[in-house]
């Protein structure tokens, strides 16, 4: 299970890369996925290899404390961004 997240976190990655964005992948997911910069402003992301629409609470009161948006990326969401790209 591990792996495959982790490689589902790489392939957002190099997505959001391919989009102009610095993006950094926080080490054990601690506290988010990934952490996406671009023009001063800052994403915060959590990738999930099962389809959902809950934002982790987590990312809610962290996103409240720093300015910064929150993005949850699931398969079905990177593919519809990737083809309409």
């Amino acid at each position: 299970m591990y792996r495959r997240g982790r490689r589902f976190e790489y392939k957002v990655k190099k997505y959001l890369e391919g989009k102009g964005y610095t993006v950094l992948r926080c080490a054990a997911s601690k506290p988010v996925d990934l952490v996406a910069i671009k023009d001063g402003r800052a994403i915060l992301i959590e990738c999930k290899t099962r389809e959902t629409k809950k934002i982790p609470e987590k990312l809610v009161k962290l996103s409240k404390e720093s300015g910064a948006d929150v993005l949850v990326f699931t398969p079905s969401s990177l593919a519809r961004r990737v083809k309409r790209a």
